[in-house]
């Protein structure tokens, strides 16, 4: 039994002793072309055929082959590719290593419209997910060239919420007169700066009434034609008056007889 405990040992040893051997060390480059960011992962040795390679951001393949080199490559471009990067040699037992993309922050609009109602609430968000992380936002509205700055709470109907990956403006109880318009998200980080904007539109809350308001006028005017073409289409009705009637037929040879008789009595 002690003997068995050992030989499995051993294995064990052995076997972590060969992974360790396998796994090489990952060395790392990184070379800015104008806009162009190139990556590259050289593995210094390996005792297992390579049987390919990831590039991945995040967390997500960006890229994979199966090619067996000991070198791998990747390029980005600078606006809107910062952030982490991994290269993993596979299979993944070999080796891994991790670089980071800086750059300014690229912010984005979820959305590039909004429309909603008078006396609503709508959110407006903005997101990022560049390297280093925002570490500021700034919520502003343009206003005839000129911003605003909101802040938190301002008027009591705006509100801002924020994070390194995104921000939110809410804005409570809308008005037509003052709300519209074009808001835009500012983010900061160690890099540089980013912007997004959103543009706001407020409807009547009687708007949505319009349609249905629309098709009672379109069923209205079918039915005023329908009744138009109908009356038309009818002959005229004959008056009901006896004087102006035509006399019934067969009456005037009735009238020619009883006039015959008189005038044959009175020769008599």
């Amino acid at each position: 039994m002690a003997a068995s405990l050992l030989l499995a040992l051993g294995l064990v040893l052995l076997d972590a002793q060969a992974t360790s051997a396998a796994a090489g060390t990952v060395v790392t480059t990184m070379d800015s072309v104008g806009s162009r960011v190139h990556m590259a992962c050289v593995l210094n040795h390996s005792d297992v055929a390579v049987t390919g390679h990831q590039w991945l951001r995040e967390g997500k393949v960006l890229k994979e082959d199966q090619l067996p080199d000991l070198r791998t490559e990747y390029q980005v471009d600078r606006a809107n590719g910062t952030g982490r990067y991994s290269c993993v040699f596979l299979p993944s037992t070999l080796g891994e290593a991790e670089l980071l993309v800086s750059g300014p922050p690229v912010v984005k609009a979820v959305k590039k419209s909004e429309h909603a109602s008078e006396k609503e609430t709508v959110t407006l968000v903005c997101k990022s997910d560049s390297h280093p992380p925002i570490d500021t936002w700034v919520w502003y509205k343009v206003v005839d060239s000129e911003v605003q700055v909101i802040t938190n709470g301002s008027n009591n109907k705006f509100f801002v919420s924020s994070s390194e990956t995104q921000t939110q403006l809410r804005i409570q109880d809308l008005d037509m007169a003052s709300d519209p318009g074009t808001y835009a998200c500012n983010g900061t980080n160690t890099e540089g700066t980013g912007h997004a904007t959103i543009t706001l539109r407020v409807r009547s809350h009687l708007a949505a009434l319009w349609p249905f308001l629309g098709i009672v006028a379109e069923v209205l005017v079918l039915v005023t034609i329908i009744f138009i073409y109908e009356k038309r289409r009818k002959p005229d009705e004959p008056l009901d008056d006896d004087a102006g009637s035509a006399p019934l037929k067969g009456s005037t040879p009735l009238v020619n007889d009883k006039d015959k008789n008189v005038r044959q009595r009175n020769a008599t």
